[in-house]
């Protein structure tokens, strides 16, 4: 035999060849299957990591330049380096990928270190063109800055993940979505903090809603796509949950009440779609809002260490009462 196996193996393959189950052609072919599913992949990982480095590095050098030397550089030149990093990131991308065709190609393949590459610095990207844009405009007010620059991240940002659904790109849609909604003026949305909370939790929603209809899945309903289906549940809660907590301090029922009704919601909607990261938010939820509630309720008599063993009962209960449910569903 020509290709070279472990011992056991071919001394296996030689005990089928003289009993009559294999014939030596078939024996040859088993066994350069075999070498062939044991032989080293080429190391790809280091170019991985290069590129990794290669975009982080590219944002923070862009940064740091930026930050020592803003008082120095004019308007022009800080969004022109911003908007050259950002093609930089792009063309990055693009080439990485072989073209823009290319891009398409790697959405519809299973996930590879060429489309995460890919995908990291289209996220890049975003960031950079949050940056470029706000350069830009510094001379309006900070809340309109934040608007357009957020809202221009945001859309870089869907674009690419559109063009790659992937994980960074989830990620990178999901912050700026977030910062976006508060950015909106106040007397866009009546000037409190209640209705940001609505907002947050509405914005929530609409992630939950893309994740269940399986919109994050496409184009192919993989492991890739359940992955960023989870992702998507993630984003979602922690949204959600985190517009709950928006009202703490100027209305804590408020926040407690919702919080806790957005726990049951999470795990009422683990039961109907199976997704852990959803029974995951949930314990998280619960933990979170009955110590605010019982430090509500006695007016914070209750002290710290009380609060943290309060902390901990919860939390052991609702994990407990977690895995039981799990367990149950299989």
């Amino acid at each position: 035999m020509s290709a070279e196996l472990p011992p056991r193996q071919r001394r296996a393959l030689e005990r089928l060849v003289e009993r009559g189950t294999l014939t030596a052609e078939q024996s040859e072919a088993v066994t350069a299957e075999l070498s062939a599913e044991a032989a080293p992949q080429r190391p790809g990982g280091l170019w991985e990591v290069l590129g990794y480095a290669g975009g982080a590095l590219v944002l923070g050098g862009a940064s740091l330049l930026l930050g020592m030397s803003w008082e120095d550089l004019s308007q022009a030149a800080r969004v022109g380096l911003l908007a050259a990093a950002t093609a930089l990131l792009v063309a990055a991308g693009i080439f990485i990928a072989g073209s823009p065709r290319g891009v398409r190609e790697l959405a519809a393949a299973e996930p590879s270190r060429r489309s995460r590459v890919v995908a990291v610095l289209f996220a890049l990207a975003s960031g950079t063109t949050a940056m470029a844009v706000g350069s830009g405009l510094d001379h309006l007010g900070s809340l309109d800055v934040a608007m357009v620059a957020t809202g221009a991240g945001l859309l870089v940002a869907a674009v690419a993940c559109a063009a790659l659904p992937t994980v960074p790109g989830l990620l990178a849609t999901g912050g700026f979505a977030y910062g976006f909604a508060l950015s909106l003026p106040g007397e866009w949305i009546g000037g409190e903090r209640i209705p940001e909370m609505v907002l947050l939790i509405a914005l929530g929603a609409a992630w939950a809603a893309l994740s269940a209809g399986g919109f994050l899945e496409r184009p192919a309903r993989d492991r890739a796509g359940r992955i960023r289906r989870e992702v998507g549940f993630g984003i979602g809660a922690a949204t959600a949950l985190s517009g709950a907590q928006w009202t703490v301090v100027g209305h804590q029922s408020w926040s407690y009440a919702t919080t806790f009704v957005l726990a049951v919601v999470c795990f009422a909607a683990f039961l109907r779609l199976r997704s852990t990261v959803l029974l995951v938010f949930g314990v998280i939820g619960v933990t979170v809002a009955v110590p605010e509630a019982l430090y509500h309720w006695t007016g914070g008599a209750l002290g710290g260490p009380l609060i943290v063993l309060l902390v901990g009962a919860v939390l052991l209960a609702a994990g407990g009462f977690g895995l039981r449910l799990r367990n149950r569903l299989g």
